[in-house]
């Protein structure tokens, strides 16, 4: 991983905008540390009158930079210029609000074009930003996410139709799912300097986001700001990493945002951040599906559970007796209980009373079992004392998918382990079992099933019925939310939480069809397509974080 590359020297170059700075370019791409105030790039024709040679954006302005005297690319002299020949291309990869200042990358070749565009898309881009904020949102170090669905219409408006309350069974709303996580730095003089990070990419999410929160950047007026101490909007594109397209090494270029920022929230040092605290307001609690569940899989049994889901747990897991376990989103202790029949030391944890009232009930008087409420969210509010770090192993089975973020989950359990000690956790496998990006399928022609794909790098969530044959016929309806993320999220996440995967196994269904013409094909497509993912990860015995 390389920094801040130096640029190469360019003679005879064309000025830039003031306040433009180059902070790298080669032949396959030029990063820009943009001022406040200039249009990254705008593909709506010009109207009305314009100064004769002003660019109108940067886009603009690095067109006229790289046709300059005597170029052709980065540092080759008009005597590699063909008569005649074309201008030398730049492509627009992103961008970044007129109001924000920091780092942006623009293409010089068609390889870096399709690269880039493909990271980003597929959010394998790192994108960090310091964001000042109105009001105190929490103490150097406090962690939050936000998390909504948004329309691009939205962020041409007002971002009170953007709420994550509609996040809630029921109410899931239109639009693309947008996930923000941020840290605060500093807070004092009633503002707060944060951190943010983008899991996904929407049209002013930051801006959108903390004003949803209460908390407008400051200099935002068109989203709710009330102050403007630093003449600006208070928001920096202070990282930018990918893999470059050439040699696929990491690079990271950073770019310091303005003292004035610190200033208008204090002089507060940044702070290591705390184990995380869930932002309110995300419903995805069970509770509403509790005695539904319960009778689910203790009454009336789950095959999946007993014959895959839990024995692939339980084989990663790898728990000796003696071992204590935590049991992350417990629902009604099945896993638990396997455990403590082992000899195993098991809490459980679940936001949902009700499934922890019907675990203690089955745990009975077993000093093996102990159940807590709390947010899988924010586990260190949840544990006593004595138990944080104290773990040898943890456990998430069959709830990510129901949880509205990750990073704190992941670094939650970090936390939690003692270091060295190993986080299992089962999921639907989200590439071939994304709820309406995915179904089966029948080709006549070869007789053969297959599984369609309609999606599965953009994130999603959507409501699901848990009994729709019921609920067709008016007999009740239970639901709740799933959240989509590919494969790269969940490692990505653990990865930033200090978590190192060490086995990754992907399990089949083991049902089978017994009768019609099309059950041996059934039954083949069943073993070859898998429906379960179980990972296993390792606390390092260093902190790793970054």
């Amino acid at each position: 991983m390389t920094r801040n590359a130096p640029k190469r020297p360019l003679p005879g170059a064309s000025p830039l905008p003031k306040g433009v700075r180059i902070v790298h370019e080669d032949d396959d791409l030029i990063v820009i540390d943009k001022p406040t105030g200039l249009v990254t790039a705008d593909p709506r024709p010009v109207r009305g009158y314009r100064v004769p040679g002003k660019p109108r954006t940067l886009f603009d302005a690095l067109k006229q930079y790289v046709r300059g005297p005597g170029r052709r690319g980065p540092g080759k002299p008009r005597d590699d210029d063909a008569r005649g020949a074309p201008p030398p291309p730049v492509w627009v990869i992103h961008r970044l609000d007129k109001e924000a200042s920091g780092l942006v990358v623009f293409a010089r070749s068609q390889r870096a074009f399709n690269w880039l565009k493909e990271d980003f898309r597929a959010k394998r881009v790192r994108r960090k930003y310091l964001a000042l904020a109105e009001g105190v949102i929490g103490p150097p170090g406090f962690e939050g996410s936000r998390q909504s669905m948004m329309r691009d219409e939205e962020a041409d408006e007002s971002p009170r139709r953007g709420r994550a309350a509609d996040l809630r069974p029921g109410r899931p709303g239109p639009g693309k799912l947008a996930v923000t996580h941020f840290r605060v730095l500093a807070a004092g003089n009633g503002r707060t300097l944060v951190e943010a990070r983008l899991e996904t990419g929407r049209k002013n999410q930051i801006r959108i986001h903390f004003a949803d929160m209460g908390h407008p950047l400051v200099g935002d007026r068109r989203f709710g700001a009330h102050t403007n101490p630093i003449g600006r909007l208070g928001l920096h594109a202070a990282e930018l990493g990918f893999a470059h397209p050439a040699t696929g090494q990491e690079i990271v270029f950073t770019s310091p945002p303005p003292d004035s920022f610190y200033r208008a929230a204090g002089t507060a040092a940044p702070a290591p951040p705390r184990p995380p605290a869930p932002q309110p307001g995300h419903a995805t609690s069970w509770q509403n599906v509790a005695d539904w569940y319960d009778d689910l899989l203790d009454d009336r049994g789950n095959d999946h559970y007993e014959r895959v889901i839990l024995p692939g747990a339980l084989r990663l897991l790898n728990a000796q007796p003696g071992s204590r376990v935590l049991d992350v989103a417990c629902g009604q202790g099945v896993l638990a209980r396997r455990l403590a029949a082992m000899g195993c030391s098991v809490t459980g944890v679940d936001a949902a009373p009700g499934l922890i009232e019907a675990a203690a009930r089955r745990a009975g008087d077993d000093p093996n079992q102990r159940y807590l409420v709390g947010d899988a969210r924010d586990l260190w509010a949840a544990l006593p004392a004595d138990l944080r770090g104290a773990f040898d192993r943890a456990a998430c089975v069959m709830a990510l998918g129901n949880i509205d973020t990750l990073e704190p989950v992941m670094r939650g359990v970090a936390a939690a382990l003692r270091p060295g000690g190993a986080f299992v956790f089962v999921v639907s496998h989200p590439a071939f079992r994304a709820v309406g990006q995915s179904a089966w399928g029948w080709d006549d022609r070869q007789s053969r099933q297959y599984r369609r794909i309609d999606g599965y790098l953009s994130s999603d969530v959507r409501e699901i019925e848990m009994q729709p044959g019921k609920a067709a016929h008016g007999k009740g309806s239970v639901r709740t939310l799933t959240f989509h993320r590919p494969l790269q999220a969940y490692v990505g996440a653990l990865a930033r939480a200090g978590l190192l995967v060490d086995a990754l196994e992907e399990w089949p269904s083991l049902r089978e069809s017994t009768s019609g013409p099309r059950a041996a094909e059934e039954n083949r497509a069943r073993r070859e397509i898998p429906m379960f993912l179980g990972v296993r990860a390792r606390r390092a015995s260093t902190d790793s974080q970054r």
